[in-house]
């Protein structure tokens, strides 16, 4: 007689067991459980399996060739494609590479219930607060007031009312810490509950230091004298008028707008990393677009995948583009040193007719356009051409350098005003996302 596994009955049994007691108990949060606890199955038929073997293997009886067959491979795969999607949509998780799922927006997860939000502490003239990651839209404005106050909606999605009262009454927005420290917190059920997320308006002293972990969501901070500090994951991102340092580090999927930033500012993700000692003008950011009017150097930028384009900057600058086309106006005189490296895209540069400076411009595979005059002259050798020569009064070697090297692509440089827009872009000033009108 064929031997017969254990494994199939036993598998029965737990599932019916899991039935009979949804219908026992209606409360019980066994979607939950088996989100959270599925592994333990694979767990126990392996240790099943090999009790089985050991069985056999003492009786003295013929062991199988194969410990699993080919019909429970393709079950546990099934296991195991099932389980890990009951555990992310139960969990909550949110992709961002390449796309983001909305997993709070599918109906079938559940229904949302809103609960209003207001909490207010005093504080100094000059606090440092930490905003704790929460998932939601939050905006943070700086003001005259000497208090930390959050008012906003609370939204819980559950599949029904009772359960996201319960959530509710769980959960809260605490303003802990003294009037010059203070941490902003949204305390969240433990376990596997309702999926929480709020849409909050923060009204903080103007002369605060921030410090703001993200989750998900909108992020906009705007009228702040002190430092700020951005990091984990956001949709769009708005900060503007911040009188100290700005750190930003975080994956966002949507748009990020930085403006009148007056100290350094630091941004770096996953794909583009930035400094510059301040951005008096603007600076716009989205999937496949960097653009920027008004940056105050010395300023480095590196990216793997964007088309950049870089207007009325001052001081030196440095750039290092994987992919994408480069688009540089310096507009004012006198320039400084610039230093672009481009190994797939073209590079187009207009420069102040009044501008001195001194260039050598090289492109190994990609045709070089000389709108600089007969003074300055293209040499080619095979596929490979470079331009070279200066301009200006004085030794050539007191002249501001202009070092422009591409390995696959064009080159065109001019004087005067050029067409430097990359197609597809936006200007800063449309792409902030305000957060809606919240009635308390």
């Amino acid at each position: 007689m064929k031997r017969s596994s254990l494994i199939a009955p036993l598998l029965l049994i737990a599932v019916g067991g899991l039935f009979l007691a949804r219908n026992l108990y209606p409360e019980l949060p066994l979607i939950d459980y088996v989100a959270r606890y599925w592994p333990y199955v694979l767990i126990l038929w392996g240790v099943l399996r090999i009790g089985e073997i050991c069985y056999w293997a003492g009786a003295s009886k013929p062991l199988p060739t194969r410990g699993i067959s080919g019909g429970e491979w393709l079950l546990i795969v099934f296991l195991c494609v099932i389980g890990t999607g009951m555990h992310i949509a139960n969990a909550g998780w949110t992709f961002y590479a390449p796309f983001r799922i909305p997993w709070e927006n599918v109906p079938m997860i559940g229904e949302q219930f809103d609960y209003p939000v207001n909490a207010e502490k005093a504080a100094s003239k000059t606090p440092r607060i930490v905003i704790e990651d929460f998932r939601g839209d939050l905006q943070i404005t700086g003001s005259d007031a000497d208090s930390v106050k959050v008012t906003g909606r609370k939204s819980v999605r559950a599949v029904d009312k009772d359960r996201a009262d319960k959530a509710d009454q769980g959960s809260n927005i605490e303003i802990a810490g003294d009037a010059n420290q203070m941490t902003v917190r949204l305390h969240e059920p433990g376990g596997f509950g309702p999926r929480i997320s709020t849409v909050l308006e923060m009204t903080v002293p103007k002369g605060a230091s921030l410090e703001t972990k993200r989750r998900d969501g909108d992020l906009h901070i705007a009228n702040i004298a002190g430092a700020v500090a951005v990091s984990g994951r956001a949709v769009n991102l708005d900060v503007r008028d911040v009188g100290g340092p700005v750190e930003i580090e975080g994956a966002y999927t949507g748009d990020v707008a930085l403006k009148s930033l007056a100290k350094a500012v630091h941004f770096k993700s996953q794909r583009t990393e930035f400094t510059a000692v301040g951005v008096p003008g603007e600076i716009h950011m989205n999937a496949g677009n960097f653009s920027a009017d008004g940056l105050t150097g010395p300023t480095q930028l590196s990216s793997r995948s964007r088309d950049v384009r870089l207007r009325d900057f001052r001081g030196a600058l440095e750039i290092d583009l994987e992919r994408g086309d480069l688009n540089l106006e310096p507009v004012q005189a006198p320039l400084s040193r610039i230093q672009a490296t481009v190994r797939s895209g073209d590079v187009n540069v207009a420069l102040p007719e009044t501008a001195g400076f001194s260039i050598k411009a090289t492109t190994k595979s990609g045709e070089i356009t000389n709108g600089l005059g007969a003074s300055f002259k293209v040499d080619s050798d095979g596929r490979r051409e470079t331009l070279q020569g200066a301009t200006g009064s004085g030794p050539q070697i007191t002249l501001p350098v202009i070092e422009l090297d591409v390995e696959r692509g064009s080159i065109s440089v001019s004087k005067g005003s050029g067409s430097t827009s990359v197609p597809g872009s936006t200007s800063v000033k449309d792409t902030a996302h305000p957060l809606e009108t919240i009635n308390q």
